[in-house]
């Protein structure tokens, strides 16, 4: 008797620790994601094969190949990391539709081919986190984003042979709105962190974003900023150009190391899987009789892709944000300054 009852008992706090724990909770609620998603995991083949597979696969899948680009590494790593930068356009129409002011930062998508101990891996940057944050957590754009996904997942592993994995990494989050490290550290809705470099009055978009090409084409002296890439969408009147450098991607991934992947904590060089963070954009759009140059608070992106580094090591690196927009701000600066 003593047993059936404690049985009972059992049952009983069993089921009102179920009630208490799913109270709140929903079929709608939002689901969490991480920045990153691997595809495949120990890929077969060179890391060149792989490389050449992911181009032809792109382009005869309809994607632009806009640039693939060689992360720079930390110090002693003999690893590579490959970032290529894809453009739908069908896809970059629905974001800029979605929304004009912030869908700029995120028409294209990021494929990162990197290596450790473990293989050849190829990761995303997920769509359904940076869409989340850029949109302003618009939720009507899940399932467009999802066929994206799927579209972009389908393509590499048609093309590269390996483990397929849907591993997710970087930060996780189950919104798209970034608050504030500390109460004080950059956050907030993503259209207030974009931040205009300058206005031109009563200009030309061609002319403007010609002199701002030129500009983030000589590299900058501190972390070696350059141009990589231009996208033009002329429809909306915008021109998005993505800018990279050493070291300043090579010192993000010594800083950031494994993140919230604890199984990467012992490879030499664990950052490299968050090489796909880069590049930065940079975005020149007509507003009215106005030419904007305009760029997202880099202390707020680095949130956005690497807040899994943690509070410690953003603070310890509090002034690297702020002078990499120093040095992009400058080679605009310069472009526009120019005769």
């Amino acid at each position: 008797m003593i047993q059936r009852r404690i049985s009972y008992a059992s049952l009983l706090l069993s089921f009102l620790f179920a009630t208490v724990s799913g109270f709140g909770q929903s079929e709608n609620e939002p689901k969490e994601y991480g920045v990153f998603e691997y595809v495949v995991e120990a890929a077969q083949g060179s890391f060149e094969d792989v490389s050449n597979a992911i181009e032809t696969g792109a382009s005869q899948g309809g994607w632009r190949v806009l640039k693939k680009i060689d992360a720079g590494v930390p110090k002693n790593c003999d690893y590579h990391a490959r970032v290529f930068v894809l453009s739908d356009p069908e896809y970059a129409k629905e974001i800029m539709q979605a929304n004009r002011r912030t869908g700029p930062f995120a028409v294209v998508d990021r494929i990162n081919l990197f290596e450790d101990e473990n293989g050849i891996h190829v990761a995303v940057v997920n769509p359904h986190s940076i869409n989340r944050t850029i949109l302003m957590d618009d939720q009507q754009y899940e399932e467009m984003t999802e066929n994206h996904l799927q579209a972009l997942r389908k393509m590499i592993t048609a093309s590269v042979q390996g483990t397929e994995s849907h591993k997710q990494y970087g930060q996780s989050r189950n919104k798209g709105h970034i608050g504030k490290t500390m109460g004080l550290m950059a956050g907030g809705k993503f259209v207030d962190q974009i931040e205009q470099l300058s206005v031109v009055h009563g200009s030309d978009l061609q002319a403007v974003a010609s002199k701002v090409q030129a500009g983030l084409s000589v590299p900058g002296k501190k972390w070696g900023m350059h141009l990589v890439y231009t996208l033009e969408l002329p429809e909306y009147d915008t021109v998005v150009f993505g800018t990279t450098g050493t070291p300043m991607d090579s010192k993000s991934f010594s800083i950031v190391e494994e993140g919230s992947d604890e199984s990467r904590q012992k490879l030499t060089c664990p950052g490299l899987a968050h090489a796909a963070a880069y590049p930065i954009q940079i975005v020149v759009s007509k507003e009215g009789e106005n030419i904007q140059v305009s760029v997202v608070e880099v202390m707020y992106r680095m949130k956005m892709y690497f807040e899994d580094a943690g509070k410690w090591a953003f603070m310890k690196n509090i002034k690297m944000p702020g002078s990499i927009q120093k040095e992009l701000r400058k080679q605009v600066k310069k472009g526009l300054e120019a005769t």
